[in-house]
């Protein structure tokens, strides 16, 4: 299935190499490293083909603080990611990150700087959500976007039951 690239938020590769995470789709954990403001590493557990997988870690191994963000899985699924980024001295850095999901929200892990720009990824309520891009630098992490996955026809909830016509002398059929 063909999914959808958003993003990246930040500088995607000013200085640092691109990381890709498509088609990952099924998270049951997120691990955050960060300082007060900035998102240093972060590092996925996904679920494919029976087994738990970790991802690379994307950013570097220096922070202050760490949190490892456990969903309920797997009735649990990313709704939306929303932080902000920064340019400091020539280089883009993400300097915070929540990511909420069908159940509750988790973060922010690192505080907005006065001069941040914010985003936020609203991926909905169905679990169309299809993996993580981003680059990294000396400093940590300085892009991040997801991939989407279009919804399909089975994870639509149609809210009315088909409709019987009967038009006089005409047989009855469903619309």
């Amino acid at each position: 299935m063909d999914m959808i690239k958003v993003g990246p938020a930040g500088v995607q590769g000013l200085n640092g190499p691109r990381w890709d995470e498509k088609g990952r789709t099924e998270v049951a954990q997120i691990f955050v490293s960060y300082n007060h403001d900035t998102v240093c590493s972060l590092q996925f557990l996904f679920y494919e083909n029976d087994k738990l997988v970790m991802s690379n870690k994307h950013g570097t191994n220096e922070c202050e603080s760490f949190c490892a963000v456990t969903f309920d899985y797997p009735t649990e699924f990313l709704t939306s990611i929303s932080g902000s980024f920064r340019k400091s001295y020539g280089n883009s850095i993400l300097n915070s990150i929540s990511f909420g999901t069908n159940k509750g929200s988790y973060g922010p892990f690192g505080t907005p700087t006065a001069d941040a720009n914010k985003f936020t990824f609203k991926i909905g309520n169905y679990p169309s959500f299809g993996g993580f891009h981003g680059s990294k630098n000396h400093n940590g992490v300085e892009s991040f976007g997801v991939y989407m996955k279009p919804i399909t026809t089975s994870m639509i909830h149609f809210k009315d039951p088909p409709v019987k016509v009967k038009k006089e002398g005409v047989q009855e059929k469903k619309v």
